[in-house]
């Protein structure tokens, strides 16, 4: 009888399973229906606009730059300029508290040298000059010192990025779809900005901020992001032009790879995706190369390990470690057999090692 009563549990639980993995993928279809759906509508519909220019507060920071931002999630153009104000206002009060600290910093270098004696004629005419100009306003030769050192810092990611794809294999997607002396010319243009106006740096580090900020998943994908912003620069002509400028920031690009993950994340099993391609679940890290791999779209770039390979990719990673305390361990043994306190049997031909 007890038999039996677990015979019917069992058949009871596979039935119930087999009914729940029908059901599932009844929703499954009606999700790819409707997500396929969706992809159309949005494929189909005419991106909104919206702009606004930038104006700090410095007067030598201002020079007539727009930033654009366009996206076919949002409803109107009038919506696209209210986010992008929002974001936009808020990056560049916060990048002119760096500045205006930077500034500060410049000050405090220069006042040390000027009580030095070593700097003291060297830096008679820097004397002459921040005395004329007042304590509480800032020079514009210190706007530009502060100016130039927080977009260094601000682009030192997206420097280190450039030289990367830039040193990229023949084979790479890299060499296929981007401009390797425009990476090299923009990283050295990043590097070596001492002779670009301010009111230019600021704009460029003020891109990448409201990118961050409007697509606030990418600081988890600084590559993907440095790959997206290459193409803002490049489309606004560079960082050779020296006049106002507008730069355009794609918000569906920002947000490629979230609508995958929010209809499928598991690694291990594949789903029809709203582009008609079964897949594997996304993950940050995939967005993340498809930045290296210099990929226009997000896509799954990593297989995780499963069954067996997990082991096998447990001894490719560690194998360093693994090795060393293996040495460690025969090291061991040997010492401890050749110096005798051991078997003598089985240290007859080993010998002393100290």
């Amino acid at each position: 009888a007890m038999l039996v009563a677990v015979a019917v549990l069992q058949v009871a639980r596979l039935l119930a399973r087999w009914c729940c993995q029908a059901d599932k993928t009844k929703a499954e279809k009606k999700q790819d229906r409707a997500g396929s759906n969706s992809n159309a509508a949005q494929e189909g519909k005419t991106p909104q606009l919206g702009y606004i220019t930038v104006v700090p507060s410095l007067k030598a920071l201002q020079g007539e730059h727009t930033i654009e931002l366009q996206s076919t999630m949002l409803k109107s153009g009038m919506e696209c300029g209210w986010w992008l104000c929002q974001h936009t206002s808020t990056q560049i009060a916060t990048l002119e508290k760096q500045v205006n600290m930077e500034i500060a910093a410049v000050r405090a270098l220069r006042s040390r040298r000027r009580h030095d004696p070593k700097h003291q004629d060297a830096d008679a005419d820097d004397d002459d000059q921040s005395q004329a100009s007042s304590a509480d306003s800032a020079s514009d030769e210190d706007v530009a010192k502060a100016m130039q050192v927080i977009h260094r810092r601000t682009l030192e990611g997206f420097v280190t990025w450039c030289n990367y794809v830039s040193s990229a294999t023949l084979g790479s997607l890299c060499r296929k779809g981007l401009d390797m002396a425009a990476l090299r010319d923009m990283s050295a243009q990043v590097m070596e900005n001492s002779t670009r106006p301010p009111d230019r740096l600021f704009v460029e580090a003020l891109v990448l901020r409201v990118m961050e900020s409007v697509g606030e998943q990418m600081l988890q994908c600084p590559e993907r992001l440095s790959y997206l912003l290459f193409h803002t620069y490049q489309e606004a002509g560079g960082l050779w032009d020296l006049g106002p400028t507008n730069f355009t920031i794609d918000m569906d690009k920002l947000h490629d790879g979230l609508i995958q993950m929010n209809l499928h994340t598991n690694p291990y099993t594949r789903h029809k995706m709203p582009n008609g391609k079964h897949e594997l679940g996304l993950n940050f890290d995939d967005i993340n190369e498809s930045g290296i791999q210099c990929r226009e779209n997000v896509t799954k770039t990593f297989k995780e390990p499963a069954s067996m390979m997990v082991v096998v990719d447990f001894l490719l990673c560690y194998r360093v470690p693994i090795m060393l305390k293996l040495y460690c361990l025969t090291l061991s043994g040997y010492i401890y057999l050749g110096s005798h306190q051991g078997d003598d049997i089985t240290t007859t031909h080993n010998g002393t090692f100290l």
